[in-house]
């Protein structure tokens, strides 16, 4: 055990837990971080941009968002059942923080529209979100913040109700003790322990696919801060993401193309086709583009698939005049697929993608009901000649009918980014007592950040309005966290 005490211990690597022993040093502290990986960044560094409203950014680009109306329509949307004062000061801090991000050594590219329509509040950075992780952690190093990898936290230390420390192991199993003031846990979700994903949520079988950057995500400091006496929120809820390709090691290791095999397969499977459930039956606006949406919709099919069907029609219309629906940065709308079928080919060796003759051909390979996928595809054809969707009131521009052969199908399987809470906090970050019944009793020098915390959603992440906000709310309640840290222990910032 060291003899040194720390102002902050950080529990976590990634976006939270940097912001907040950045801040800390910053502000005069002394900072601490631990992470059980071997490197820093955490999920942050898979994400491809964070959100933020009125930013110099925007204003440098003539993009006028208004933070009120966000804040309005985010309430909406989580049907007020959202912690209101946490998502107005995430919302209210999201300008400063681009620029505290971009002070530090980050780049940011811009802020395109996600999707047709879509609110420019999502920024994208240089180098994804390795570039914000990568010029913060630098920061740190030069503020002479240890970071100590490869430790993983077990345990908060609490003496006379107050944190203490954390108890943790080291590679070999050692057992370690770091003394503190204040922790901030900030350890991310708990996608990868599947007990916790069954339990808590209906997304937990190891079969739904991760769509990134989900390691080590076994819920220690959810469970740390419950052992502690911390109370319970936003525990089911996770990130759902698009439907995607099943990504097996041999199916890439065959691609020809690994990066783009991966970029054209998963814009292909986005485009606002003609969708159906493993019965062959449509249940979805396909021009709906929250990903956060069309997840949920999955999670009620059978098996919860889809599959994504187009004609050859359609297929010309990827190759010579590009994608409808543009990947972000990655594949922008009017991307051209260079070739449609060596974009499938990889899964079609797997069988995840046919190309068939027949519509009788295309049920049998895909396992659907025929009289059931060919009564769906009469009313979608018949929807299209009308220019109306009668059943789902599907966008007339994205309404291409599905008659000419050959037949192309893509089985699309559920995804997610993670678990999106489990720790009640306040808007201070602090987290909250279980046995408080007023909600103001918090556990003195205990705060959480990031994806381990509750109250900024209610059943779904919002990807439509606050675009980039899973990102922008690890550093800014990192952010956050550091600020009453400091204050916390007496040292004026």
């Amino acid at each position: 055990m060291s003899d040194e005490v720390y102002d902050l211990i950080a529990v976590g690597a990634g976006g939270a837990g940097l912001a907040a022993a950045v801040t800390v040093a910053e502000g005069g502290g002394k900072a601490l971080i631990l992470d059980r990986l071997g490197v820093t960044g955490g999920a942050s560094v898979f994400a491809k941009g964070l959100f933020a409203t009125q930013s110099h950014i925007q204003k440098q680009e003539g993009v006028e968002t208004d933070p009120d109306e966000i804040f309005l329509q985010h309430m909406e949307y989580t049907h007020y059942l959202s912690n209101a004062r946490l998502v107005r000061a995430i919302i209210d801090k999201s300008a400063d923080t681009i620029k505290w991000i971009e002070d530090r050594g980050a780049v940011i590219l811009g802020v395109p529209p996600l999707y047709p329509g879509a609110p420019q509040t999502w920024h994208t950075t240089k180098q994804e979100g390795k570039g914000i992780t990568k010029a913060l952690t630098a920061t740190a190093k030069d503020l002479g913040i240890p970071i100590q990898l490869k430790t993983r936290a077990r345990k908060l230390i609490i003496e006379d109700g107050k944190v203490a420390g954390v108890i943790c192991d080291d590679k070999q199993g050692n057992t370690l003790t770091f003394r503190s003031k204040t922790v901030v846990i900030a350890s991310g979700g708990f996608a990868n322990n599947f007990d916790m994903m069954r339990k808590y949520t209906n997304c937990g079988e190891p079969t739904v696919q991760m769509a990134f950057g989900q390691v080590g995500k076994e819920g220690d400091g959810v469970k740390m801060a419950w052992e502690a006496g911390a109370a319970e929120e936003g525990v089911s809820v996770i990130q759902r993401g698009l439907a995607g390709v099943l990504k097996k090691k041999e199916v890439l290791k065959e691609a020809p193309k690994k990066s783009q095999f991966d970029k054209y397969i998963t814009a292909i499977l986005k485009q606002p086709t003609f969708w159906v459930n493993a019965n062959g039956e449509r249940f979805f606006n396909e021009s709906e583009f929250s990903f956060a949406h069309i997840g949920n919709a999955m999670s009620k099919q059978p098996f919860q698939i889809l599959f994504n069907m187009f004609d050859d029609d359609y297929r010309k219309l990827m190759e010579e005049e590009g994608i409808q629906v543009g990947l972000g940065v990655f594949a922008p709308t009017g991307t051209k697929v260079p070739d449609v079928k060596d974009a499938l080919q990889a899964s079609m060796d797997k069988d995840e993608a046919w190309i068939c003759d027949t519509i009788e051909e295309l049920a049998e390979k895909t396992g659907q009901n025929l009289e059931v996928l060919k009564t769906n595809i009469d009313e979608y054809n018949e929807s299209c000649d009308k220019g109306r969707d009668a059943l789902f009131a599907k966008n007339p521009d994205f309404m291409r009918p599905f008659r000419t052969p050959p037949f192309y199908a893509i089985k699309g399987h559920p995804t997610h980014v993670g678990s999106l809470g489990g720790i009640k906090i306040n808007h201070k970050c602090e987290v909250i007592k279980k046995s408080s019944k007023t909600f103001l009793d918090v556990i003195p020098g205990l705060y959480a950040a990031g994806n381990v915390a509750g109250g900024m959603y209610s059943d779904s992440y919002d990807a439509s309005h606050t675009l980039g906000l899973t990102l922008a709310f690890a550093y800014n309640s990192g952010r956050i966290a550091g600020e009453e840290a400091l204050k916390y222990v007496g040292i004026d910032e």
